[in-house]
């Protein structure tokens, strides 16, 4: 009877013991998850991680989508190539791997405002959450269309840089926006933002209006910089002083060489 006593008081206080320890590490591990230390604190699953941007050395192929205006289309480019397939194909050539566009989803006449509206189609959303790289160029037909108070050329609208440069803040926000969405639909894309041109900097009452053309690319510079994963290809230096040889016959979009050389900064800035 007293080995049995025994053994029962010995089994007893083992279950016991093995009770407090349980509560102990439940009690601990409540503590963390509700009180957590520092370096303990559980990632928010809100807040998407944003790639840095360039190193996509672990994937063996890479998508690009284009989007914007007559100049991501490759108006004026006789060979019907503009700046996106040369990039794919040279980007490709440069980091040895393929490169496939996703969808070139430019359309001629295109203002950032209106792209902003295009971008809630499911066609516009599902090729941005795809690509890895999204190339644009967008703002001149809103800067061209102020500089003309809304009027076209076709209308006989005359192009005055002070008014662009009064009513720039207008086009701002516009901008800012479509960062700010393409970043929505896509929070680890490197976005390619193609800076503006003054395409009309051969004509001595036009070239004040290069002030805007700068102030704007300055302003997205900025909200590249805010983003962290964007980057500002900067034209206006390969056509300020070469408008004959690098503008097509409309005199508004680049030519072949033209294109040829803004694919070529596009490439040299994803590497």
């Amino acid at each position: 009877m007293k080995s049995n006593s025994w053994l029962w008081r010995m089994l007893g206080w083992t279950t016991f013991t093995c009770l407090i320890v349980m509560l102990t590490g439940f009690g601990l591990a409540l503590k963390d998850t509700w009180f957590p230390e520092a370096g303990l604190v559980l990632p928010e699953d809100s807040v998407p991680e944003v790639a840095a941007g360039g190193d996509w050395g672990s994937k063996t192929e890479l998508f690009i989508t284009s989007l914007g205006d007559s100049l991501t289309k490759g108006t004026g480019d006789a060979t019907g190539d503009g700046y996106v397939t040369r990039v794919i194909a040279d980007f490709s050539v440069a980091l040895d791997k393929p490169v496939y566009l996703v969808n070139n989803l430019a359309i001629n006449g295109l203002r950032a405002d209106q792209l902003i509206q295009r971008m809630d189609e499911s066609g516009f959303r599902n090729s941005i959450g795809k690509a890895d790289i999204v190339l644009m160029t967008i703002g001149g037909n809103d800067l061209f269309q102020i500089a003309q108070n809304g009027g076209s050329m076709a209308e006989g609208g005359d192009l005055s840089p002070k008014l662009l440069l009064e009513r720039l803040p207008e086009a701002e926000p516009r901008l800012k926006a479509v960062f700010k969405k393409t970043r929505e639909l896509n929070p680890t894309a490197r976005i390619i933002y193609v800076g503006l041109y003054n395409p009309f900097y051969d004509l001595p009452e036009m070239r004040p209006g290069s002030e805007a053309v700068a102030r704007w690319n300055n302003f997205a510079f900025r909200l590249a910089k805010e983003d962290g994963n964007a980057t500002v290809v900067p034209t206006y230096d390969l056509f300020e002083f070469n408008i004959k040889q690098y503008l097509s016959s409309d005199h508004f979009h680049p030519n072949s060489e033209g294109y040829v050389r803004i694919s070529e900064r596009i490439v040299q800035a994803l590497q």
